[in-house]
């Protein structure tokens, strides 16, 4: 036995378990928030092809993956009766997982719809906030699923949170992920919460990349509307 290393089942080692979602992640609530995010996913998707002049093939592939989202939805919701009445609840955690997927697919797409589309609507600047806006939205309610998720899955969790008198928040909810979403599109990074999870860094950073791309058309569309 080499120097330093603990002989198994050694009490010092410390084996890290999933956090889990029992509090929360309630077939109800699995449902409410695929709801929630279609919905926001679906008038961001509107928002952004009505504001902005895309080509026919552009047009296309956005109203494609909006079907998707639309199937998603109805699966996840499929999938969560089904867990429901089998006691099967791995079976709402991948339907989560695959939605969350078509989801963010649908909001990379849009996102990189506005990157190669330089005009709006009538050239109006109010038009290019409305685009932008609805970019942001689904970003950060994609996100926010994916956090909720994660964090439940990771063993020992995948963030601290910060509770009372100093204590860490053992069982966090929705609006603690959905606060951590919204600080990463704002500042670009957690504000209170630390990130324990390198996966989660990860998702972090492209949701960071994502926020960054969002702001720099914006920032070339004043710049656009400026000149013009």
């Amino acid at each position: 036995m080499t120097s330093g290393s603990h002989p198994q089942g050694d009490p010092a080692e410390t084996v890290l378990t999933p956090r889990g979602l029992s509090d929360c992640f309630t077939p109800l609530t699995t449902v409410v928030y695929t709801l929630v995010i279609f919905l926001l996913n679906i008038v961001a998707g509107v928002a952004i092809e009505y504001g902005s002049v895309f080509n026919k093939t552009t047009t296309m592939i956005l109203n494609g993956l909006d079907v998707a989202l639309v199937v998603g939805f109805l699966a996840t919701t499929l999938f969560v009766i089904v867990a429901t009445r089998t006691d099967r609840d791995h079976l709402r955690y991948r339907a989560l997982i695959v939605y969350l997927f078509v989801a963010t697919f649908q909001t990379i797409a849009a996102v990189g719809a506005l990157i190669v589309t330089a005009r709006v609507r009538n050239d109006e600047y109010l038009w290019g906030v409305v685009d932008v806006g609805a970019a942001y939205i689904a970003i950060a309610a994609v996100f926010t699923g994916w956090y909720w998720l994660l964090d439940g899955i990771v063993p020992g969790g995948a963030f601290v949170f910060p509770g009372r008198d100093g204590e860490d928040l053992v069982r966090p909810k929705f609006i603690d992920y959905a606060f951590i979403s919204f600080n990463t599109n704002a500042t670009f990074g957690p504000t209170s919460e630390t990130v324990v999870s390198r996966r989660v860094k990860l998702v972090m950073m492209f949701q960071t990349t994502l926020s960054l791309l969002v702001l720099l058309v914006l920032v070339a569309r004043l710049v656009s509307t400026g000149r013009g």
